[in-house]
């Protein structure tokens, strides 16, 4: 029976994905029989699910097997879970040290999410909270990660629609956009003044994983009346720092005499 506020339906195909947990693979009769449904519901289920390429069918026996996207869904998982028990201490760390907001995001699809967070213990402070998402052209979360995606996913980015706009602050034209990611690059770091959130600055460096590749962004988010112009350089400091340290504990080695743990010392301004 489903529990109120669940759709059926997923309820199914999530009790099919669990039953490959016991098996490796299944008939459409023997399946239904395990979940004590009608062989034409399961054949449904599991239809869908093949087509979604979470399941494949052996064209000789008919079986149902797990694809292979599920594996690569469960590393995923894995990975993040990794990510996160490295990543909370050092979230922490740069908690104390700025005593602003610090959070950890990371690129799905096309936008940001906020993995994790640690909220400023100030009174006055910008929250972010784990699930909120983010847009790629705006903000530090977004925009860190997407200057260093390869330049088709750029493009694709930019050739999907209008980017969205919050403020008079937003990078809602492709040119600037294009512009402000080349120099995140060239500097290692990403500023956002008030492009989400009026009243909202942000510092951001990029974190790499063991394959060398950009999915996460560290930002401090706080007040504009607190991250002030003079401030801007410490923060930026604390937020390199940390990512390089989250980066280096991921596995990522950077190259000899440059790459991403290493960015300019001139920090202009803002």
């Amino acid at each position: 029976m489903a529990i109120p506020g669940e759709i059926q339906s997923v309820q199914r195909a999530v009790s099919v994905l669990r039953a490959f947990a016991l098996a490796d693979e299944w008939s459409t009769s023997s399946l239904g029989r395990e979940l004590g449904l009608h062989k034409s519901v399961v054949h449904r289920l599991l239809v869908t699910l093949a087509k979604g390429g979470l399941l494949r069918q052996d064209e000789r026996t008919g079986r149902f097997r797990l694809a292979p996207a599920m594996v690569s869904l469960g590393r995923r998982a894995e990975h993040s879970h990794d990510v996160l028990g490295i990543a909370r201490p050092l979230l922490q760390q740069l908690v104390e040290a700025s005593q602003e907001t610090v959070s950890l995001g990371v690129l799905q699809d096309d936008h940001g999410v906020c993995l994790a967070n640690v909220d400023s213990p100030q009174s006055m402070r910008f929250t972010i909270s784990p699930g909120d998402s983010f847009p790629l052209n705006a903000g530090c979360v977004g925009k860190v990660i997407l200057a260093f995606q390869p330049p088709p996913f750029v493009e694709a980015l930019l050739a999907a629609g209008p980017l969205a706009r919050f403020t008079d602050r937003t990078l809602a034209e492709p040119a600037a956009l294009r512009e402000e990611l080349a120099r995140i690059r060239a500097q290692g770091y990403g500023f956002s003044d008030a492009e989400i959130t009026p009243g909202a600055r942000s510092v951001g460096a990029p974190v790499y994983d063991a394959d060398g590749e950009v999915r996460y962004s560290l930002v401090i988010s706080a007040p504009s009346l607190r991250l002030t112009d003079e401030r801007v350089p410490a923060f930026v400091d604390l937020v390199c720092e940390a990512a390089a340290t989250l980066s280096r504990e991921l596995g990522h080695l950077p190259a000899t005499g440059g790459g991403p743990l290493s960015r300019s010392s001139d920090v202009p301004a803002v």
